[in-house]
């Protein structure tokens, strides 16, 4: 007779995982964790070997020493083949049918309006928002004016500590409208959408209709994408309780990195030697190789298929843009560096594609996804302050042995 002892239920699994048991099929989903069917075909049952290998590398730290952090969350699903769903809705068609102040509000409150209104800042808000700005060089890029800002803004709040969904949505709209309302501008904006406004502080030229339309899907996806490094440093804040305008600024640092955030500058460097004129497609590929370098805005660390969000808005670009983007360069970079069951673009590089085929400002795809994400990062915030305090890992100690004979 076959060990029973070594099969676990799925409640049992979830009991030592420490998770629901929706979020053990969420490891079935992405190949961390194998489903066996039980004596009824409708049931589950999982090695109890396989489960305490997961659990103690959740607890000690997975492959190459990553930490396997695993949170239930409402927002956003992301399915390693190839979809994003925010709210059980599908991202990629999100972007074409609701503007970014919608979908922003559908996170944050669970509904989809038909219309949202201007976001708008306080006056003293804008004050010191701009204020903080007066000493940076001109040349200081989006992204790092809104961490500026950020930090300045919550100071003229005096209910910043309301904790309350409803409050922290009112907050989320404000910081966002404060964020992109003290850059500098180079245009009236187009009208008064986030992406219009964000649009005339990238550029002097007036965007056409396809081009709007495609700026705006930009922020869309960007907005969410499951437990990103940034939504976890945001909820550890929330978790203790700090205020939405610092849990969004730790979100904020994490996304600064250059393996988040930061990649997407990294592509729009690459974009910019890849001017028509410039070094030609392989040459530049072949360069990186050669440096043990990959090409920044290929192969996603979870997507095992396309990355949807890469595919609708290069869809969204090309048309706005009449033809191939970039003139065809973007078609051969993708070729060469896909040959032989390459990687496959990225959101990354689908960013970098938009701001430099709109002839946008330096920094404008990073400013894009960096606004786009404070929506998520809101959301994670009005999810997280639900939860009593729930973060405090533990560390294996692998220093010296202590020594109690020294003072």
């Amino acid at each position: 007779m076959a060990d029973q002892s070594r099969w676990l239920s799925t409640a049992q699994t979830a009991q030592l995982l420490g998770v629901k048991p929706a979020t053990v099929y969420a490891y079935v989903s992405r190949g961390q964790l194998t489903r066996h069917p039980g004596a009824d075909p409708r049931t589950s049952r999982f090695d109890r070997a396989e489960v305490q290998r997961l659990a103690a590398r959740a607890r000690r730290g997975g492959r190459a020493g990553a930490l396997d952090v695993v949170l239930d969350t409402e927002l956003s699903l992301l399915d390693p083949a190839g979809a994003l769903y925010y709210r059980g809705r599908d991202a990629t068609r999100l972007a074409g049918s609701a503007g970014f102040e919608q979908v922003a509000e559908l996170l944050w409150t669970g509904t989809l309006p038909d219309t949202a209104p201007e976001w708008t800042a306080s006056t003293e808000a804008l004050i010191a928002g701009r204020a903080a700005q007066t000493g940076l060089p001109a040349a200081v890029r989006p992204a790092d004016r809104f961490r500026v800002t950020a930090a300045a803004v919550a100071a003229t709040d005096p209910l910043r500590y309301d904790r309350r969904p409803a409050a922290v949505a009112a907050t989320g709209r404000a910081l966002i409208a404060a964020l992109v309302d003290t850059l500098p501008r180079r245009a009236a904006p187009h009208d008064g959408t986030v992406a219009a406004r964000l649009w005339a502080a990238s550029t002097d030229r007036a965007p056409t209709v396809p081009e709007l339309r495609a700026f705006d899907a930009a922020l869309v996806l960007s907005a969410d994408h499951e437990l990103a490094a940034s939504a976890l440093a945001t909820r550890v804040a929330a978790s203790v309780r700090a205020d939405p305008y610092l849990a969004v600024l730790a979100g904020l640092a994490t996304l600064g990195g250059a393996l988040h955030g930061g990649v997407v500058g990294a592509v729009e460097s690459v974009l910019t030697d890849l001017a028509p004129g410039g070094r030609g497609v392989a040459e530049l590929v072949g360069e990186r190789l050669a440096a043990g370098e990959s090409v920044p805005g290929f192969g996603h660390a979870v997507y095992t298929g396309t990355d949807p969000r890469a595919v609708a808005l290069l869809r969204l670009v090309t048309d706005a843009a009449g033809g191939p983007p970039l003139g065809g360069l973007l078609d051969e970079l993708v070729e060469v560096v896909g040959r032989h069951g390459g990687p496959a673009p990225t959101s990354d590089l689908a960013l970098g594609v938009l701001a430099a085929e709109f002839r946008l400002a330096p920094g404008t795809a990073e400013a894009v996804f960096t606004l786009g994400r404070v929506a998520g990062l809101i959301g994670h915030t009005v999810e997280e302050y639900r939860h009593r305090f729930r973060f405090r890992p533990r560390a294996v100690y692998t220093g010296p042995d202590p020594d109690d004979s020294q003072a």
